[in-house]
């Protein structure tokens, strides 16, 4: 595998762990928006206190398994950025439960899923668009192996063309896939806080921890230098034209 398919597989796995760590998220808001639903609101003594379905976020979104890596937050700070200030308050001071404050934390229970599902869905198309890229190198790649390994001055005219040809049309998907992967970057837009996809945030987001943040364009221009070195030696002095290596493949300048 090339260094531009092991960069390419390093970020599909990272867009998939965190399409994880957020699925997971979105299981433990709902299983607390259940807690919230059940909850009795006060009727004389009567009734749930806030302090119950404090306990209940605590056990579900606070306990989710990449919680503390992802987050690193204290109990007020997590409840401050998922819900209003308000909310977030009474949450803690062990209230009763009055009808208005059981709406209000549901809706806010339920935005916090609903952001986290459009942040999934802007993950699975970052992976999706990522394994194309990851396609397109490696068809490539798998083209060039075929290809003479000599210069083009050993090769009759027709073939000549042929072998051209096909440079060109990997120059160009190479180019295409640029393109298209250029404009699925500037197309993204932040759709709420918390989703956070940004034309480069994302990018950021994702693969801080890799060689470089946009890998699936550094990969494309990794394999269009390298057809241009391949074809560049390809079509250079025809003084190895007497090698006799006329159809074998160009692994060699490949590995």
């Amino acid at each position: 595998m090339t260094t531009e398919c092991e960069i390419l597989d390093r970020a599909a796995k990272r867009v998939t762990e965190e399409k994880q760590s957020l699925q997971q998220e979105r299981r433990a808001f709902e299983t607390f928006r259940e807690s919230v639903s059940q909850a009795q609101t006060a009727t004389g003594n009567g009734g749930t206190r806030t302090g119950c379905l404090l306990e209940a976020y605590k056990k579900t979104v606070m306990s989710t398994p990449d919680f503390e890596a992802t987050y690193d937050e204290l109990v007020s700070e997590s409840l401050e950025a998922e819900f209003t200030p308000s909310l977030a308050d009474a949450l803690q001071e062990d209230e009763p439960v009055t009808q208005q404050f059981k709406r209000n934390l549901l809706v806010a229970t339920t935005e916090a899923i609903e952001s986290r599902t459009r942040f999934i869905q802007a993950l699975e198309t970052e992976h999706e668009s990522v394994r194309t890229v990851q396609k397109a190198v490696i068809d490539i790649e798998d083209m060039l192996q075929e290809l003479p390994a000599c210069t083009l001055g050993c090769l009759q005219f027709e073939r000549f063309v042929d072998i051209w040809e096909t440079y060109e049309e990997a120059v160009e998907r190479c180019d295409q896939r640029s393109e298209q992967r250029q404009h699925h970057i500037a197309e993204r837009q932040t759709i709420d806080e918390h989703a956070n996809v940004g034309a480069h945030a994302l990018n950021a987001y994702l693969y801080s921890d890799l060689k470089t943040q946009f890998p699936a364009l550094h990969a494309l221009a990794k394999t269009r230098y390298r057809i241009e070195q391949c074809r560049g030696e390809a079509t250079g002095p025809a003084s190895h034209a007497l090698d006799g290596n006329c159809d074998s493949g160009v692994g060699a300048s490949l590995n």
